[in-house]
């Protein structure tokens, strides 16, 4: 679940709140970022090709930001129960 509190131009900041096993997909096109930073919880972002099963597997930890560049659809699952803030960049 999100919740948008700011936006200024091409950005937006919202809060995330997810529960243990909800699940979204991101879809980021080229010159767009995501990233996420947690207060509590931990989130595991996998990306997938046309076909193939999940090329690679980050994590977003309270201790470890993550700020996605690359251009593609990311399934985003929480593992633990996250609180945090997500913020996207997108070119106009």
């Amino acid at each position: 679940m999100e919740f948008e509190f700011a936006t200024a131009r091409n950005m937006r900041l919202g809060a995330l709140v997810m529960a243990r096993g909800e699940f979204c997909v991101e879809v980021l096109e080229p010159d767009e970022c995501v990233a996420f930073v947690l207060l509590r919880g931990c989130l595991q972002i996998t990306r997938q090709r046309a076909g193939e099963p999940a090329s690679y597997c980050l994590h977003a930890t309270p201790r470890a930001p993550l700020v996605i560049i690359n251009p593609g659809t990311y399934t985003i699952v929480a593992e633990r129960s996250a609180v945090g803030l997500r913020g996207v960049r997108r070119r106009t």
